[in-house]
């Protein structure tokens, strides 16, 4: 079984909050990926991958294909003709002024950003866990700006409404999941907008056009980590218990399962935004 609980900062040990420093500045985001806190269940396998892992993620080689499955991932909406509702009238009607559209809106371009790269990520997982590949990476060294300037607080599940709660339920039906997305969970301080993003989304999820496109980016996914390298990771993570390694498999799995049709999804939601909302923080 998948592990189920997401362990949150204050959870886990310091070497394991040294781990989840390192990750947001590899990936240069303003939060922790879920997947992350979800596999930190098994503490051993969590500093193992990212032993292996971390400077995979700050290869040149990484950003290059996170930046070519993000472009790629962009023009499939354009492509597609697909927008969420008129994201302007929408907030209006929830009381957002001008300033919260703009936030809001700089809110989904980074999650738009974090999620290709994700996708790559959780491929390198799988052939991690099923024996590693052979490639080669040169460093990179970066400033990452956005992890070390800014924090997105991420609700828990456990802080969430009744209202949200029953969206949240169907929500996880819906892509059987686990857990509730870190996007999701963002939105859950307001109700109204979180159902109406939720409703577009299960529209498009349904879109058999849609349902291509997602199959067509997650074949592009694999293709973009071949000559990227990856331990055997059962034998560089020894320490874990042989039990562990399926809830280990169904864990990453369920992500892998989960990225594609998400990823796709919000780059629509992003797209759907004014244009002059990716400019927010640079005002």
């Amino acid at each position: 079984m998948a592990f189920s609980r997401l362990h949150e900062e204050f959870d886990v040990s310091p070497e394991l909050r040294r781990v989840y420093a390192d990750v947001r500045a590899s990936f240069d985001l303003p939060f922790v990926p879920s997947l992350f806190k979800a596999l930190a269940a098994s503490p051993e396998y969590l500093r193992a991958l990212w032993d292996d892992l971390g400077p995979v993620v700050r290869s040149r080689e990484f950003r290059s294909a996170a930046t070519a499955l993000d472009e790629f991932t962009r023009s499939l909406p354009v492509r597609g003709g697909w927008r969420y509702s008129d994201q302007e009238k929408v907030l209006a009607s929830q009381k957002f002024t001008q300033s919260d559209v703009e936030a809001l809106g700089t809110v989904i371009s980074v999650f738009a950003r974090a999620l290709p790269r994700m996708l790559l990520f959780t491929r390198l997982l799988q052939r991690g866990y099923s024996g590693g590949q052979a490639g080669r990476i040169s460093g990179a060294k970066q400033a990452a700006a956005l992890s070390r300037l800014f924090t997105l607080q991420v609700p828990a599940e456990k802080d969430s409404g009744l209202r949200v709660w029953l969206i949240y339920s169907d929500l996880k039906r819906t892509l059987d999941s686990k857990h509730v997305p870190s996007i999701f969970r963002m939105l859950s301080p307001f109700p109204g907008y979180l159902g109406s993003v939720w409703v577009d989304t299960k529209k498009l999820l349904s879109d058999s056009n849609f349902q291509r496109s997602r199959d067509e980016m997650a074949r592009r996914a694999l293709g973009l980590v071949v000559g990227l390298p990856v331990r055997d990771h059962r034998q560089h993570a020894r320490a874990v218990p042989a039990a562990q390694w399926r809830e280990i498999e169904e864990t990453v799995d369920a992500y892998a399962r989960l990225l594609p049709p998400l990823t796709l999804a919000i780059a629509v939601l992003d797209r759907s935004f004014p244009k002059h909302t990716s400019n927010f923080l640079a005002a």
